[in-house]
């Protein structure tokens, strides 16, 4: 494959990892800012996240032919390595329950509008055996097919948004509900550190360390932030909360419901595949497809019997853990040169991921990763001057 169509499916991989039912449905928590104020909110969290995590993690996956957690090594050893792993599987086995039960519900709308019927658990299994077919594929057909699909979604999301601009302008009620503009970037930042340890996974096996890396990120900044202004839009333009009922009432039929599958496969199966790849290293398993096909069934069960409201504190969980971690990473790969003592960096991180949570209750107008990952920043320099200097 050319290096042009490495890097055209590549861009397309991290487009439809942003086109999902989830990235709209956290645009519409952001509707209680006004549409100016959560466009603003929208860009400057997806330049924060995509721009000073997504991107370096994925350089420094080429540059070092790793994953992004093997690439904390350096800094926090094997041992480091085999937590962080097993605490990015479990976060992705929740984002793989998250996805599933997200799509469920929206088919469901859909589903009853069209068919008069309604089955979560129905709806459930659909995603899941469509997820499981994604991993089953070669990669060169996966790659064709993925990147047809998602110029499909990317088609259909724009038919969607014409719809909503279409639609009569309602009086918003959003009684109760208030949102200042450091929560609002914050929610978008999380959202794309939620891919943070998983780029290197696809970033890995090419040589071409910055383009990759650029192009991944910019995919993700461009399909994530145009998933979440629908979600606005919804919400500012309609009157309307519930993106589910939106898709059941367009008129898009059929092709709403086929939306709402590909859009949660060409997301999910990444996921999967990249807690299997973690799953894998942690217990010296190859057959990587394999077990991104058990952690599919495994979130599905999760789907079906635990409940996902208020997902959001789990997207604020997720920055806990990976703000401080790569923090330390990103500043002793490109400014430091030299790591720390493993045991000074692991208490570093649980320093941060303290901090992460006593900074959210200050409202800061960038919101709290950005604030901590220069906070993180400067210890680590220092800690390394002190460093040199006894040593």
């Amino acid at each position: 494959m050319t290096e042009g169509k490495i890097l055209r499916s590549q861009f397309l991989l991290w487009v439809g990892a942003a086109i999902s039912i989830a990235e709209m449905v956290t645009g519409t928590l952001l509707a209680p800012l006004g549409l100016a104020k959560g466009v603003a909110a929208i860009l400057v969290g997806h330049a924060i996240g995509c721009l000073l995590f997504l991107l370096p993690a994925g350089y420094i996956g080429a540059k070092k032919q790793q994953t992004a957690i093997q690439s904390t090594a350096d800094t926090f050893g094997q041992q480091g390595v085999w937590a962080f792993s097993l605490l990015n599987a479990l976060q992705l086995l929740g984002w793989t329950a998250v996805m599933i039960v997200n799509a469920a519900q929206a088919m469901n709308g859909v589903a009853r509008q069209l068919f008069n019927f309604h089955s979560f658990l129905a709806m459930s299994l659909v995603v899941a055996a469509f997820i499981v077919l994604w991993l089953l594929m070669d990669t060169q057909l996966l790659l064709r097919i993925n990147n047809l699909v998602v110029s499909l979604l990317f088609l259909g999301t724009l038919l969607i948004l014409f719809i909503i601009l279409r639609a009569p302008t309602m009086a918003i009620h959003l009684s109760g509900t208030t949102m200042s503009f450091g929560a609002a970037v914050e929610l978008n930042v999380t959202m794309a550190l939620s891919w943070l340890p998983l780029i290197g996974d696809y970033t890995r096996a090419t040589k071409q360390a910055l383009p990759i890396a650029l192009t991944s990120s910019l995919g993700y900044f461009l399909g994530s932030s145009f998933m979440f202004l629908i979600g606005l839009l919804i919400v500012t333009c309609t009157g309307a909360t519930d993106v589910t009922k939106l898709l059941a009432t367009s008129g898009l039929g059929l092709v709403a419901l086929l939306i709402i599958i590909f859009s949660t496969v060409t997301t999910t199966f990444m996921d999967a595949y990249s807690a299997a790849t973690n799953i894998g290293q942690l217990v010296h398993i190859r057959h990587t497809n394999l077990l991104a096909i058990g952690v599919t069934l495994v979130g599905l069960v999760i789907a079906l019997v635990i409940s996902m409201t208020r997902y959001e504190n789990f997207l604020y969980f997720i920055g806990s853990v990976f703000t401080p971690l790569y923090a330390i990473v990103f500043t002793t790969y490109f400014v430091t040169k030299k790591s720390l003592p493993k045991v000074v960096n692991l208490i570093l991180w649980l320093l941060g991921v303290w901090g992460y949570y006593q900074l959210q209750k200050v409202d800061l107008e960038l919101g709290t990763t950005f604030l901590l990952l220069v906070v993180m920043a400067v210890l680590v320099v220092i800690c390394s001057r002190i460093q040199q200097y006894w040593a």
